[in-house]
């Protein structure tokens, strides 16, 4: 019997060197952000211009009767180092009549201004609505990590011809601003 546990321990002793050696790997580690925006703070609200015309009819350019201030501001997100800005503002219309003509109109033209705070400095856009369409344009950075990082206002109301009467009625129009990854 005692061979048998002679020849058991050269054995055990033989194969204890493999459990003695280390096994060494890597495994990786990714993920992936994509581009997106978010409106932080909705894109929201209305600017309450109150009496759009002065004592004499016409328009009052400074809309010295605002209800509401005559600027907002939002808090926008993005991933992406640039971004895509568009932003388009219609005319205030009389949504009974907002023609145009005989020294009388139905419609009050403004001017949008949309401030975007960057990383590194601001970038305006300037929209009047006599213009129309869409003003669309990289931002030309990163978008400001930072609370209210955009600022929006309305000025300088207008007519078609200078001089024209305002229609009675109430008046509306609306600024989109979109803004996309790039």
């Amino acid at each position: 019997m005692k061979k048998l546990i002679l020849l058991a321990v050269p054995a055990a002793l033989v194969a204890s060197p493999a459990f003695a050696q280390s096994a060494t790997g890597s495994v990786g580690v990714s993920g992936v952000v994509s581009g997106r925006c978010a409106a932080l703070t909705p894109i929201t609200g209305n600017f309450n211009l109150g009496e759009l015309a002065q004592n004499d009819g016409t328009v009052d350019s400074a809309f010295s009767n605002h209800v509401d201030p005559l600027s907002k501001q939002f808090t926008i997100v993005c991933t992406s180092a640039d971004a895509q800005v568009s932003i388009e503002a219609t005319p205030l219309d009389n949504t009974g009549d907002n023609t145009t003509g005989s020294g009388y109109t139905g419609r009050v033209h403004y001017t949008s201004t949309t401030v975007f705070q960057r990383v590194s400095g601001t970038h305006t856009y300037i929209h009047n609505t006599k213009v129309g369409g869409v003003l669309s344009a990289p931002l030309g950075g990163r978008l400001a990590a930072t609370p209210n990082n955009v600022t929006l206002s309305v000025s300088n109301g207008s007519t078609d011809n200078t001089g024209d009467q305002l229609k009675a009625g109430n008046y509306s129009g609306a600024i989109t601003i979109t803004v996309a990854p790039l």
